[in-house]
Order: C-alpha cells, then structure tokens, then sequence
C-alpha cells in the first residue's frame, strides 16, 4: 500500500521559515485516555445502592418499559420476556444475566494505533459536541452551522492535545440533505482526523452505511473482533425505546460495535427531580437497552448512558451547572460500577449564549462531579453554549485546554525522592528560591498557555484581548497549521467511490 504524502509549501521545507514555523505551531502531543488516579467518589453505603438497583428493577418487572419496534418485542417475547402490546416487563434474574455479558473494559481503536485509548474501570476519554444545529463562528457570529464548520471542528479535534474522540457530528450541517448527511460526516470523520470515532443513529440505513465505510479502512474481521466506533442511542424518558434507535442498535451490537444506550434526563420534567429517584429511573430504561444488546450478540460492548440536565422552574428550559445533576451523575457512576459496566456522561455545558462568565461556572460545575464519579466516556467535552444548541469555536478551544487541565489533576500525584529535595532546601536555605533548581526544572507546572497571567499594562499593549477572542484567534492558528493525516490510497479511493454511489444512490 503507498500513503499520501502532504507536500510542504515552497519557503517550508527549511531554513528559517521552517524554524519559525517548528517553534510557533509545534506538533501537538497527544494525551492518552485520562487513567484516573483520584476518586471515585461513593456518596452510598451498600444499602443505598441496594435501594436504587431495587427501584430500578421494581421498574423494569412492574411497570415495564416500551419497545416501540417489531422486531425487538419479537425478540424478546423469545428471550422470556413478558410481552404486553409494546410493554416489555423484565424480571431483574433474566435482565442481570443478559448484563453480565458486557465487558467491563474495551479498546477502542483508532486509523493511527498511536492515538487508540481504553474505555472503562479507572480509564475516562474525552469526546466532542454532538448534534448542534448553530455555531457561533470564527467571528463570534451565531448562524445555522453547515458542513465546512463539521470539517473545522473534525480537524480542530486532530490538532488538539486532549480531545481523544472527534466525533461523528461536531455540528449538524444545515446545508446538507437529510438523507446523506450522514456519508458527509463519517468520511469527513474517517478522512481529516486519525482517532477513534462515533457512528450515525440516523436510521438503519446510515448506521449500516458507517459499519461498512469503517470496515473499508479498518477491515471486516478486524471490526468485527475489535472497537472501532461508538454510536450514541437515546432512550425517550421515561421509558420507551423507537424504533430508529433499535434498529441502530441491531446494527451495532451485531458488528460488535458499543452504543452509548443514554436516557436524556431533564430532571423535575421527564423524570424525578431529586437525584436518586431520577437515577433509579435511568438506570431502568438504560439497562433495558443493554440487556436487548445482548440478545443480539452476547459480549457485545456497550455503555450505560446518560445525559442529565435540570430544568428551569421559572422557565422549563433546560438547566446546566446546578447541583442536583452533579450528585446524580456520582449516583450513576457509583451504580456503573455495581453492575461493573462502563459509563458515559455529558459535561462541559452551559445554558449561556457567549462564552462568559456564566459558561465558565457551568462548564466547571458539570465537569467535576463527572469526573469524580469516574465516568468513562465524556461527550460534549468541548464547545457547548445555548444549552447544547450552539457550538462555539472559542468556547471550543478554551475548553480543551481546561480538558488539558482536568487531565493533569485526576492524573494524581507521582512518586519524589524527598531526599534529593532535601539536599535544594540545604543549598537554598532561609530567604532563597527554587526558580532555578534542577528540581524545578524537572516538575514543572502544568501550564495553560492561552491562560493570560501578565500584567495589566502587558495586556492591554497586546490588544486587551478578552478569552473569547484569544480562543477564536487560536481556533484560527489551528485551522491555519492543520496537516491532514495520511491515508492508504487504495482505502481512500474505495472510500470515496462508496460515498459517491450512496449520496447518488439517496439523492434520486
């Protein structure tokens, strides 16, 4: 096989230019998945954990929950299940034996082996926004987003140190039609990025259409026998499963590919507003999800979802940053790991329309509880505004550099030798510094560099560029000095040739 190869313009192949250009875009360096060494955080004993897994089961075996679909009442009316109309009642013996098959822990391989990861126990990954219908643009604009920003955002994803997962829908392009949009973004996916990716839950179809698109670059036995996508599926709380959803996820599980099976709560609207009845709740309607997965294909990976919000009790509109959804996201966290299956949560959201101060609490606020918890894929990690109905390029770049820095802390503390430390503090002794110790120098601090620590004067000769700015000018910078990653030829041509028959194919 021969790859592309990326011609370096003329005046950058070397000499000065090249120099420059080395030391004002250096390569990005990569973090692995985020291998958590605080936390987590069990706010119950043994009895409240018992209390919640019996509520939820209490759920699942009296009230029941929906499978809008034929083919899955079918298949569970064979499993054993008690099957009313479209109500499927699951005694907790049978749905605690279908989870039991789900793997604790996956790797989740990426086109570049370098950039692969692990999802699950103490391991937590980062991933995009998803789903946007606006962007607020390089101009700080807010518009309609189309498929150039989906494009940005894929390689923006490239370019940074933290943000592990690209996605599949950063944005939702208003410009391109329906029923190929999906083609437009696993390629972009596949093609301007090298890490692991998301599938579409547009309709069978489209999932159908990623399974094959990833089994041109990766193979069919290699995807069949290993991660190579995730696939976000929302249940409709409270309790009903449609039809599109599970039929992506008969895609998916029969492909041995995880789906993120995730409940979107709005606690105190579709579900319970105190956190352990809202979370007794979710947990019912996820593992249901799981447990028909397992029906398709037993051992197949998958992810107890979420995606918690509160609501606005002077409004109804969604609420990110206040309390109640962090202690629910613990909850969850602490149930994930009872039933010893990874997790995935949202973050990183805010209900502000421009990055401020607001965005900032919020942002902060949702992280930290996720993340004490030990969730294990985090979407939405960087971006949000409106209440994840926009997108922003500066909010997006800042908040991967906070990504950077939530790594570095839940990363923990290193082993020192004390001892040779001593020896400094001795040399140094009363009314010294440590500026310029070996010590220093080897254990330096972890360092924003968009994170503005000059003075006053120094900041305003500069432009008195507030962080909204500095984050669109480096969004720009980062777009400026992509480089594409290379991609086999003859993958890339197969590629091509099998979108353009698809989009010809849903365009007619």
């Amino acid at each position: 096989m021969t790859e592309q190869t990326t011609r370096a313009p003329r005046g950058a192949r070397g000499g000065r230019a090249a120099r420059v250009k080395a030391r004002t875009n250096p390569p990005p360096v990569y973090l692995p998945a985020l291998n958590r060494r605080i936390g987590p955080i069990d706010l119950l004993g043994p009895d409240g954990v018992e209390k919640i897994h019996n509520a939820a089961m209490t759920i699942l075996e009296t009230t029941g929950i929906e499978f809008r679909d034929p083919v899955a009442l079918a298949d569970w009316k064979r499993a054993g299940a008690d099957v009313q109309g479209e109500r499927v009642r699951i005694g907790r013996e049978m749905l605690m034996e279908l989870i039991s098959s789900v793997p604790s822990e996956w790797a989740y391989a990426a086109r570049n082996p370098d950039r692969s990861l692990r999802v699950g126990n103490r391991h937590s990954v980062f991933a995009n926004a998803y789903g946007a219908p606006f962007v607020y643009d390089l101009d700080g604009k807010r518009r309609p987003s189309v498929l150039e920003d989906a494009h940005n955002f894929f390689k923006m994803s490239q370019m940074s140190q933290s943000m592990m997962v690209p996605g599949i829908l950063p944005v939702e392009p208003q410009d391109v039609p329906v029923p190929h949009r999906h083609l437009e973004l696993v390629h972009a996916a596949l093609t301007l990025t090298d890490k692991p990716i998301k599938g579409s839950v547009l309709s069978e179809q489209a999932a159908r259409d990623t399974v094959d698109m990833v089994r041109i670059v990766f193979g069919e036995e290699f995807v069949d026998n290993n991660v190579v996508l995730a696939a976000l599926l929302n249940c409709n709380t409270p309790l009903v499963w449609d039809e599109t959803m599970l039929e992506s996820l008969r895609v998916y599980a029969s492909a041995n590919q995880p789906c993120l099976l995730s409940p979107f709560v709005l606690a105190g609207a579709s579900a319970p507003a105190s956190p352990q009845g809202g979370v007794a709740l979710l947990i019912a309607e996820s593992l249901a999800g799981m447990a028909y997965s397992q029906i398709i294909r037993r051992g197949a990976p998958m992810v107890l979802g979420v995606a918690i919000m509160g609501v606005s009790m002077k409004t109804g509109a969604p609420m990110m940053g206040s309390p109640e959804p962090g202690l629910m996201n613990l909850l969850v966290g602490q149930m994930a790991r009872f039933y010893g299956v990874p997790w995935r949560t949202c973050t990183m959201w805010t209900g502000s329309k421009s990055p401020d101060m607001q965005a900032g609490f919020d942002t902060a606020n949702t992280m930290w509880p996720v993340l004490l918890g030990g969730a294990n894929y985090i979407v939405h990690s960087a971006g949000f505004l409106e209440g994840a109905l926009g997108v922003s390029y500066a909010k997006w770049v800042q908040d991967t550099m906070q990504l950077e820095n939530f790594h570095r802390f839940f990363s923990g503390i290193q082993e020192e030798n004390l001892e040779a430390l001593l020896g400094d503090i001795e040399a140094i002794g009363p009314g010294g510094h440590f500026l310029g110790t070996d010590h220093t120098r080897e254990n330096p601090m972890h360092m924003n560099p968009l994170q503005n620590n000059d003075s006053f004067e120094q900041w305003e000769a500069e432009g008195a560029k507030t962080a909204e700015i500095v984050g669109r000018d480096e969004a720009r910078r980062m777009l400026d000095s992509y480089v594409q990653p290379p991609m086999p030829d003859d993958q890339r041509g197969a590629l091509d040739e099998f979108v353009a028959k698809k989009r010809a194919l849903y365009q007619a």
